[in-house]
């Protein structure tokens, strides 16, 4: 008889099965984050609210330490601002704010553009297609619809295959969100879904100019929608 003296490895250390996916469980300060984020894009934390960690901690049943990070997190989105004996505040941004932000954005906007129209693969065209087929069956701006346009542009940043700058652009997004979605219904759907094919369009054939000259357009379009007073607003 043949005896196998082969070692068996343990379960930990056995390669995973082909095509499996690591399953990712939100930590308590991801949680946390999400939903005072949530609150903050819908409208329901205006700019300037002050945020109580005791009462975010009692809310979630966790203690003080996530809620501290989460807080952190959502500065670093620029969304709270964290002050040193005075606690934590809800951004506030005013009209310059605004378009200080607008124009960084059009910026790296402009340069992940030039990025994925060097290297843009038929599928991921083909992804952004199918996104804007589904905003036109929407026909008006809603919670659907925002989330689509949020889908169209994550794409386009993915595309460009850059992790930094995607993340960058995610970021400046999240910033100025809840400013977009509270005048949405200023901002001319019909308009900015036009712009997004002529933006596919000219991606999908290399028209460089026309492509950054779309995207230039398409965010100072909302710029000049987005008036807010000279003292900001939430």
């Amino acid at each position: 008889m043949t005896l196998d003296h082969s070692v068996r490895k343990p379960l930990s250390a056995r390669k995973p099965l082909a095509g499996a996916a690591a399953i990712h469980f939100p930590s308590r300060q991801d949680v946390i984050a999400a939903a005072l984020r949530e609150r903050i894009l819908r409208g329901e934390l205006a700019g300037g609210s002050r945020l109580d960690i005791d009462e975010i901690a009692a809310a979630h049943g966790v203690s003080r330490t996530p809620v501290r990070d989460a807080l952190k997190q959502l500065e670093t989105e620029g969304l709270v601002q964290v002050f040193p004996y005075r606690g934590v505040e809800v951004t506030t941004l005013t009209q310059a704010d605004l378009e200080e932000l607008f124009s960084i954005r059009v910026a790296l906007e402009q340069l992940c553009i030039g990025r994925v129209i060097e290297r843009v693969t038929p599928q991921q065209l083909e992804g952004m297609r199918r996104t804007l087929r589904r905003m036109d069956r929407l026909k008006r701006r809603d919670e659907g619809w925002t989330d689509l346009n949020t889908e169209f542009h994550n794409a386009i940043y993915d595309a460009a295959g850059w992790p930094r700058l995607a993340d960058m652009l995610r970021t400046q997004r999240v910033n100025i969100e809840r400013y977009v979605r509270a005048r949405a219904g200023d901002l001319g759907t019909d308009r900015q879904q036009a712009q997004h094919w002529t933006l596919l369009e000219a991606m999908e054939k290399g028209d460089r100019p026309t492509a950054l000259a779309t995207i230039q357009a398409h965010y100072m379009d909302t710029v000049a929608t987005m008036s807010l007073p000279a003292g900001g607003a939430g």
